[in-house]
Protein backbone atom coordinates (compact mmCIF):
# COMPACT_ATOMS: atom_id res chain seq x y z
CA UNK A 1 0.00 0.00 0.00
CA UNK A 2 1.26 3.46 -0.86
CA UNK A 3 0.49 6.76 0.81
CA UNK A 4 0.59 9.69 -1.51
CA UNK A 5 2.23 12.99 -0.75
CA UNK A 6 1.31 16.33 -2.17
CA UNK A 7 3.70 19.05 -3.09
CA UNK A 8 2.53 22.58 -2.40
CA UNK A 9 4.16 25.40 -4.32
CA UNK A 10 6.10 27.99 -2.34
CA UNK A 11 3.59 30.60 -3.54
CA UNK A 12 0.79 28.69 -1.75
CA UNK A 13 2.78 28.61 1.48
CA UNK A 14 3.53 32.31 1.18
CA UNK A 15 -0.14 33.09 0.49
CA UNK A 16 -1.28 31.08 3.51
CA UNK A 17 1.39 32.72 5.68
CA UNK A 18 0.01 36.14 4.72
CA UNK A 19 -3.54 34.99 5.53
CA UNK A 20 -2.37 33.69 8.91
CA UNK A 21 -0.64 36.99 9.60
CA UNK A 22 -3.73 39.02 8.63
CA UNK A 23 -6.37 36.85 10.31
CA UNK A 24 -4.43 35.02 13.03
CA UNK A 25 -6.38 36.66 15.85
CA UNK A 26 -9.55 34.99 14.56
CA UNK A 27 -7.87 31.60 14.24
CA UNK A 28 -6.78 30.90 17.80
CA UNK A 29 -7.65 27.72 19.62
CA UNK A 30 -8.24 26.78 23.23
CA UNK A 31 -5.45 27.06 25.78
CA UNK A 32 -6.11 23.36 26.41
CA UNK A 33 -5.01 22.59 22.84
CA UNK A 34 -1.27 21.81 22.79
CA UNK A 35 -0.84 20.41 19.31
CA UNK A 36 -0.21 22.50 16.22
CA UNK A 37 0.93 25.55 18.19
CA UNK A 38 4.24 27.31 18.06
CA UNK A 39 6.52 26.25 20.93
CA UNK A 40 3.99 23.70 22.23
CA UNK A 41 3.59 19.98 21.70
CA UNK A 42 3.03 16.58 23.29
CA UNK A 43 5.66 17.10 25.97
CA UNK A 44 3.77 20.16 27.19
CA UNK A 45 0.52 18.21 27.32
CA UNK A 46 2.17 15.46 29.37
CA UNK A 47 2.92 17.74 32.31
CA UNK A 48 -0.72 18.55 33.26
CA UNK A 49 -1.62 14.92 32.51
CA UNK A 50 1.06 13.65 34.92
CA UNK A 51 0.11 16.18 37.61
CA UNK A 52 -3.56 15.17 37.34
CA UNK A 53 -2.82 11.44 37.51
CA UNK A 54 -0.49 11.93 40.51
CA UNK A 55 -3.15 14.00 42.31
CA UNK A 56 -5.77 11.28 41.99
CA UNK A 57 -3.33 8.48 42.79
CA UNK A 58 -2.07 10.33 45.90
CA UNK A 59 -5.69 10.69 47.04
CA UNK A 60 -6.41 6.95 46.71
CA UNK A 61 -8.53 7.42 43.65
CA UNK A 62 -8.33 6.09 40.13
CA UNK A 63 -7.36 8.00 37.05
CA UNK A 64 -8.49 6.93 33.61
CA UNK A 65 -7.11 8.14 30.31
CA UNK A 66 -8.37 7.87 26.78
CA UNK A 67 -6.07 8.42 23.84
CA UNK A 68 -7.08 9.00 20.26
CA UNK A 69 -4.93 8.37 17.22
CA UNK A 70 -5.86 11.03 14.69
CA UNK A 71 -2.88 10.52 12.41
CA UNK A 72 -4.94 10.61 9.19
CA UNK A 73 -7.55 13.05 10.45
CA UNK A 74 -6.28 15.94 8.30
CA UNK A 75 -7.69 14.02 5.32
CA UNK A 76 -11.15 13.74 6.90
CA UNK A 77 -11.98 17.43 7.46
CA UNK A 78 -15.31 18.21 5.80
CA UNK A 79 -14.91 21.55 4.06
CA UNK A 80 -18.45 22.84 4.65
CA UNK A 81 -18.22 21.85 8.31
CA UNK A 82 -14.97 23.78 8.62
CA UNK A 83 -16.48 26.86 6.97
CA UNK A 84 -19.49 26.73 9.30
CA UNK A 85 -17.21 26.52 12.34
CA UNK A 86 -15.22 29.49 11.06
CA UNK A 87 -18.40 31.53 10.61
CA UNK A 88 -19.62 30.48 14.08
CA UNK A 89 -16.36 31.92 15.46
CA UNK A 90 -17.06 35.23 13.72
CA UNK A 91 -14.12 34.85 11.37
CA UNK A 92 -14.49 37.56 8.71
CA UNK A 93 -16.70 36.40 5.87
CA UNK A 94 -14.09 37.51 3.32
CA UNK A 95 -11.63 34.94 4.75
CA UNK A 96 -14.23 32.16 4.80
CA UNK A 97 -15.20 32.90 1.18
CA UNK A 98 -11.54 32.95 0.17
CA UNK A 99 -10.95 29.58 1.87
CA UNK A 100 -14.13 28.22 0.27
CA UNK A 101 -12.76 29.16 -3.14
CA UNK A 102 -9.26 27.92 -2.25
CA UNK A 103 -10.50 24.52 -1.09
CA UNK A 104 -13.20 24.28 -3.76
CA UNK A 105 -10.56 24.30 -6.49
CA UNK A 106 -8.06 21.80 -5.06
CA UNK A 107 -7.01 19.19 -7.58
CA UNK A 108 -4.41 16.45 -7.65
CA UNK A 109 -2.99 13.99 -10.09
CA UNK A 110 -0.95 10.87 -9.47
CA UNK A 111 2.55 10.70 -10.92
CA UNK A 112 4.00 7.22 -11.20
CA UNK A 113 7.50 7.14 -12.62
CA UNK A 114 7.20 9.54 -15.57
CA UNK A 115 3.46 9.10 -16.18
CA UNK A 116 0.90 11.63 -14.91
CA UNK A 117 -2.63 10.36 -14.28
CA UNK A 118 -5.91 12.22 -14.66
CA UNK A 119 -6.60 15.22 -12.43
CA UNK A 120 -9.24 14.78 -9.72
CA UNK A 121 -10.84 17.10 -7.17
CA UNK A 122 -10.02 16.97 -3.48
CA UNK A 123 -13.39 16.91 -1.70
CA UNK A 124 -12.26 16.76 1.94
CA UNK A 125 -9.25 17.39 4.08
CA UNK A 126 -6.95 20.31 4.67
CA UNK A 127 -3.95 20.97 2.43
CA UNK A 128 -1.08 18.62 3.16
CA UNK A 129 1.87 20.78 4.17
CA UNK A 130 -0.25 23.92 4.19
CA UNK A 131 0.68 26.69 6.61
CA UNK A 132 -2.98 27.14 7.59
CA UNK A 133 -3.75 23.41 7.81
CA UNK A 134 -2.81 22.80 11.47
CA UNK A 135 -4.70 25.94 12.53
CA UNK A 136 -7.80 25.03 10.52
CA UNK A 137 -7.68 21.46 11.82
CA UNK A 138 -7.51 22.71 15.43
CA UNK A 139 -10.58 24.85 14.81
CA UNK A 140 -12.36 21.94 13.13
CA UNK A 141 -11.88 19.51 16.03
CA UNK A 142 -12.51 22.06 18.78
CA UNK A 143 -15.91 21.67 20.43
CA UNK A 144 -17.14 24.58 22.44
CA UNK A 145 -18.79 23.69 25.71
CA UNK A 146 -22.30 24.99 26.15
CA UNK A 147 -22.95 25.94 29.76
Amino acid sequence: MYRGITLSPVSSKLFESVLLDLFGLFLTSSDLQFGFKKNLGCSHALFPFNVTVRYFMNNNSRAFGAFLDISKAFDKVLHNGLFKKLLDRNVPVCLVLLLKYWYGHLQCAVRWNNALGNWFSILSGVRQGGVLSPVLFSIYIYRRSHN
